[in-house]
C-alpha cells in the first residue's frame, strides 16, 4: 500500500504535522525521519508492506527466549503457534 502524504507543517519541537491526502485528520513524525530536502507542503510517498520473514524471525526468537526462561525454572516449554 501507498499513501500520498503532505507535511503540513514542522513544530519547534523536531515534529512534523503530516497529512494523509484524501483522509483528514493529521499525525505527528519525527523531522529526522524525512528527507533532508522536506518542508512544508512537500508531498511525500510512505509505503507500507508487511513482512511475514521478519514476523516469523521474532516469533521464532520469542519462543527460543520463553522455552530458556521456562527450562530454567524447570517448567514445560511454550506451546507452538
Amino acid at each position: 500500500m501507498e499513501l500520498t502524504i503532505i507535511i503540513d507543517r514542522i513544530e519547534n519541537n523536531g515534529l512534523a504535522v503530516l497529512e494523509i491526502e484524501g483522509v483528514g485528520g493529521d499525525f505527528l513524525w519525527p523531522v529526522e525521519f524525512l528527507p533532508p530536502d522536506a518542508h512544508e507542503g512537500s508531498v511525500l510517498r510512505f509505503s507500507i508492506d508487511s513482512d511475514p520473514d521478519e514476523e516469523d524471525r521474532r516469533r521464532k526468537k520469542m519462543r527460543d527466549l520463553q522455552r530458556e526462561l521456562l527450562e530454567r525454572s524447570g517448567r514445560n516449554s511454550p506451546a507452538e503457534d
